[in-house]
């Protein structure tokens, strides 16, 4: 390799000559001069670039010995965005959505929504917020990615590129039947499994004005002075989100089972499956709704108020310490039996660890209840004493210990005008809660060839559902809602479950790549972090993305005014790289060749890499 060097002699001159390095007869590097150019020790630095520039010209080599000059730009997101792009193409989100949308749109809805999804999976926040995202993310360095239509005023021109990413939210709600539909077909080739289906909803409110789907019911946040959406979710076994559901604030659990699933056979195609569903749910009508559409179904029975746990306790407590009792029609009174099937079956279930902690959560809750109630002054006037029963009621009710105790405003004489709280302790309440503690009781009508051993770990497959509730709205962020406008309320809920169905098909396969991990086996785990293979969890996943930067490198050549820009990526650790290949990313430290594994486009289920970087990287 031929190269410029400088060598000084022992009178202190130093000469500028062009070299190459070449190895002798004896196979050892050597160096050999192909041209003396000047004694340069006289020279400014700018003069020795003239001379080498001169060199270069004179030999014809401009273009292979060009000096260059290069300055890095603004990173911009990107490793946050690679999971989510990966996903999107592996499903072929983006065909499904267009094939969805009327052929009228003329704005890019599936590349919006995009945009939305990884943004809500990088950075969560409004839409405005997710509209400022876009210009520091790597798609805004994406050519011909999405276009706005221009206007003169930059300000009006703003407003009019975020009213487009408002207008992409009521298209996708508009097509949300037909999107979900075809993305479920895709999700059978991605390994779902459909046998056995979760439900159960949460609700997310709303802040400021009102909002079009919005009324006050039971909230699961705790602010029942707020107007609130329900949000229903479908789940396969193994946590994957299906479909989800979209109810007025005030909709009550068990009004929504039935529209779910004539939903799940009549636009799925669903015949044959297992329905489960917790506490809240279960009511005769829902039980012949499910079993009409040949569902079995293994639904939770709330513990408390209901005549058949009342029923069923004093045989429980024959044997208090077994984990999983069964019970079957035989067990039941004549009265129960005129409501029940033959077949039905009750787990009884009991978990003493469970029992240990809520004991002891309410033995607290009582002690600083009492602690509340010495520290108030529950004698005075009324006006006083309706405020000190107001704040103990508050706080029973904030604990959950609502049922143990009875408060009245008493007058504490004929004479004068003294009032005081009175407070009654119910000990039969809270030796009732006690024996529930720990328990609680599933009804099935599933065959008796299932062990109620599987019944339950059926059911407590729910957990994924409640846990996909704390991701959209610890880690998605969906609440509080920043949107009014029913379709638009819809389609940010859109954007949110297609952002699950990234996170939880991401952590799938991270579950495949450290399945000890997953499992529990902290021997495996101490193991990778001796030797610096730690397994990723999600969390740390997040944590390692969100720093991986594109960086653009503008580079100009010595005495020319035109600048070329190419990408670099920030460095990528190793079980980053190692979960992306999974993910079918290609390329990912060099951007400009990136690519991904995508849906062949006609719709059979054979993949492609698609080369996004050539094709969109400005």
């Amino acid at each position: 390799m031929a190269r410029f060097r400088t060598t000084t002699t022992a009178e202190g001159n130093t000469y500028l000559q062009f070299v190459e390095s070449y190895r002798n007869r004896k196979g050892i590097p050597a160096t050999r001069v192909l041209a003396s150019l000047a004694n340069i020790t006289k020279m400014s630095e700018d003069q020795v670039d003239r001379l080498t520039t001169s060199f270069i010209r004179a030999a014809g080599t401009q273009e292979k010995y060009r000096k260059l000059d290069f300055e890095a730009g603004k990173g911009f997101h990107y490793g946050s965005a690679l999971p989510v792009m990966a996903i999107w193409h592996q499903l072929g989100l983006g065909q499904i959505i267009d094939n969805a949308v009327a052929a009228k749109v003329n704005i890019p809805v599936s590349r919006i929504a995009l945009i939305q999804t990884a943004n809500r999976f990088s950075d969560p926040g409004s839409k405005l917020a997710c509209f400022r995202w876009y210009f520091r993310s790597v798609f805004s360095q994406m050519k011909n990615f999405i276009e706005f239509s221009g206007d003169d005023d930059e300000k009006a021109e703003e407003e009019q590129q975020l009213h487009t990413f408002y207008r992409a939210l009521d298209y996708l709600s508009e097509a949300k039947e037909k999107i979900e539909k075809e993305l479920y077909w895709r999700l059978l080739g991605y390994g779902v499994d459909s046998s056995l289906i979760l439900y159960d909803i949460t609700s997310t409110y709303f802040e400021g004005a009102q909002a079009e789907l919005g009324k006050k019911g039971h909230s699961r946040d705790h602010r029942p002075d707020l107007d609130q959406i329900v949000v229903g979710l479908v789940m396969s076994r193994d946590g994957i989100p299906l479909a989800h559901h979209v109810f007025e604030g005030n909709r009550l659990d068990k009004t929504t089972v039935a529209e779910v699933v004539s939903d799940l056979e009549e636009r799925f195609g669903i015949k044959k499956a297992i329905f489960v569903g917790d506490r809240g749910m279960i009511t005769a009508d829902n039980i012949e709704s499910i079993k009409g559409h040949e569902y079995d179904y293994i639904l939770g029975l709330q513990k408390r108020n209901r005549k058949l746990v009342d029923h069923l306790l004093p045989k429980v407590f024959e044997k208090p310490d077994e984990l999983i009792q069964e019970f079957g029609y035989e067990d039941l009174s004549e009265k129960l039996q005129k409501k029940h099937d033959e077949k039905v079956r009750i787990v009884a279930c009991y978990n003493p660890e469970v029992a240990k902690k809520t004991g002891a959560t309410r033995e607290r809750n009582r002690a600083l209840f009492q602690e509340l109630v010495n520290s108030s002054n529950v004698t005075g006037d009324l006006e006083n004493v309706k405020k000190v029963n107001d704040k103990l009621t508050s706080f029973l009710y904030r604990k959950h210990i609502t049922k143990f105790y009875k408060l009245e405003i008493e007058k504490v004489s004929d004479v004068g005008e003294e009032y005081k709280v009175s407070i009654q302790e119910i000990p039969e309440a809270i030796e009732n809660e006690e024996q529930l503690d720990g328990r609680y009781f599933i009804q099935t009508e599933v065959s008796k060839k299932i062990d109620p051993e599987e019944i339950r770990g059926w059911y407590k497959s729910l957990q994924k559902v409640e846990r996909a509730f704390d991701i959209v709205k610890h880690l998605l962020d969906m609440r509080p809602m920043h949107v009014r406008k029913d379709r638009r309320v819809r389609g940010h809920v859109m954007i949110i479950y297609f952002s699950l169905l990234v996170e939880t098909l991401t952590e799938k396969k991270l579950r495949g790549l450290y399945p000890q991990a997953y499992d529990g086996n902290k021997e495996w785990i101490r193991q990778g972090e001796r030797t610096g293979e730690e397994p990723l969890s999600m969390m740390t996943l997040h944590e390692e993305l969100d720093g991986v930067r594109l960086i653009p490198l503008q580079f100009k050549t010595s005495g020319e005014k035109s600048v070329a820009t190419t990408y670099i990526s920030t460095k990528i650790d190793a079980n980053v790289k190692k979960l992306l290949s999974v993910l079918g990313v290609r390329n990912a430290m060099r951007p400009e060749k990136l690519s991904f594994r995508a849906w062949r486009q006609g719709g059979d289920d054979r993949q492609l890499e698609l080369d996004l970087g050539a094709e969109y990287l400005k």
